[in-house]
């Protein structure tokens, strides 16, 4: 057990391992088999922190299907993992007598309250640390473990209020006030820039703080199936269904140059950030780009334009089409979803899965309006090519036809 649960300057250091995570090692089943035992153990030296922990979660992995329908088109729903980690507690730890339902508890305490810890404060804690023990970090790209840090869970998180932060060195784990704390004022930590999706994934409540935060996910895959069939036809009769074999080369490249994702994030619109990513831009012009543009791209001749270049009209109708049918994916309306809050006798899950779901239609709206704004030329989108062929085409009959009336004028003098 000294392994996985330790003390380390007076806290409990480290539990390793998100548990709802499908990849996890077997240590997963270790940490939770380890948190359960431990509770269940009067004499346990770790039961001053387990009294602080809660005795109920509200987190998405408890609740009902009926309760998860009130998410509707929310991607959150599709990231609870509740049957892969029953699939692995029934595998390893009820046969031997722990019951599931405390199973989850424990592995949902883990995924709340686990901060990340640089690899190296890691290894002197534990000795050698196996990369598929490892977490990246995305920001700095660095490989941390999670950490379980009993001051910390102490505190209750705001993302207004928020006055102390963790902070560790090489030795030691510290909660720091970051701003001048009044006597019997309460002590705030911050989660982070989480959107209230993941806000109630992770911790189970949402709080209206947090809203500034919150996301729509578009997935890939709903962009490319509408590009392999006549969806976009609307917006343009020229613009054909591309084919399997031109799908493939277009995503190629997407992959090649950095801007290909299995879903982009749809954002509020700030001054620090724009409802739509410059990726999310870059990977529409890429399925949009005309022949020439788009083979000057597969040889390196050109780079992928500037984001003022790829906010084309095209661009901005396309990104129009595809939020819309994200939107449409939600049962009811944004303002619906607003008289439904209007009810103060909700019951506090389909609460909360409302709030979600309406902020997430907001950021869709939002999108949507910057969306139309965009007014860039399309000349090197695929209309515009077809437009030129067009009038090339037309230019020619015309000359013909013109040259042919010439001759005749001159055979009948």
């Amino acid at each position: 057990m000294q392994a996985y649960l330790t003390y380390h300057h007076g806290l409990l250091a480290h539990l390793s391992l998100f548990c709802y995570d499908p990849h996890a090692n077997r240590h997963t089943q270790t940490l939770t088999a380890i948190l359960i035992g431990q509770n269940e153990m009067s004499n346990s030296k770790h039961l001053p922190y387990f009294a602080v922990l809660p005795k109920q979660l509200d987190t998405l992995v408890f609740w009902s299907d009926a309760e998860l329908d009130e998410l509707q088109a929310s991607t959150v729903v599709g990231k609870i993992g509740r049957s892969g980690a029953e699939e692995q507690f029934n595998k390893h730890l009820t046969p031997v007598g722990f019951d599931l339902n405390d199973c989850h508890r424990a592995a949902s305490i883990i995924m709340a309250y686990a901060f990340d810890i640089p690899d190296e404060d890691a290894s002197k804690i534990f000795g050698t640390v196996t990369e598929d023990e490892l977490e990246s970090d995305d920001e700095q790209d660095e490989k941390t473990i999670l950490s379980m840090v009993p001051l910390a869970d102490m505190l209750n998180a705001d993302a207004d209020r928020n006055n102390a932060r963790l902070f560790y060195d090489a030795e030691d784990l510290e909660m720091r006030a970051i701003k001048p704390i009044t006597q019997g004022e309460e002590i705030f930590n911050d989660y982070g820039q989480l959107p209230r999706a993941d806000l109630l994934r992770r911790y189970g409540y949402v709080t209206d703080n947090y809203a500034p935060f919150d996301v729509a996910e578009i997935s890939t895959r709903s962009i490319i199936d509408k590009c392999t069939s006549t969806a976009f036809q609307e917006l343009d009769s020229s613009l054909q269904p591309l084919t399997q074999a031109q799908l493939k080369r277009r995503l190629e490249i997407a992959e090649r140059e950095g801007v290909y994702e299995d879903s982009f994030d749809i954002f509020h619109a700030s001054a620090e950030q724009t409802a739509i990513s410059d990726e999310f831009l870059a990977f529409i012009f890429i399925l949009f780009a005309n022949k020439e543009t788009f083979d000057a791209i597969h040889s390196s001749q050109i780079a992928i334009p500037s984001r003022s270049k790829l906010s084309t009209e095209l661009a901005g109708k396309v990104c129009v089409t595809i939020l819309k049918a994200k939107l449409a994916e939600y049962a009811t309306t944004l303002e619906e979803d607003e008289k439904i809050l209007q009810d103060q006798n909700l019951p506090y899950r389909k609460k909360v899965a409302v709030q979600v779901r309406l902020g997430e239609k907001r950021v869709l709206q939002g999108a949507v309006l910057e969306a139309e704004t965009f007014q860039r030329d399309n000349k090197q989108m695929r209309v515009a090519q077809e437009e030129e062929e067009e009038e090339k085409k037309s230019n020619g009959k015309r000359k013909a036809e013109t040259q042919s009336s010439n001759s005749r004028k001159k055979g009948r003098k």
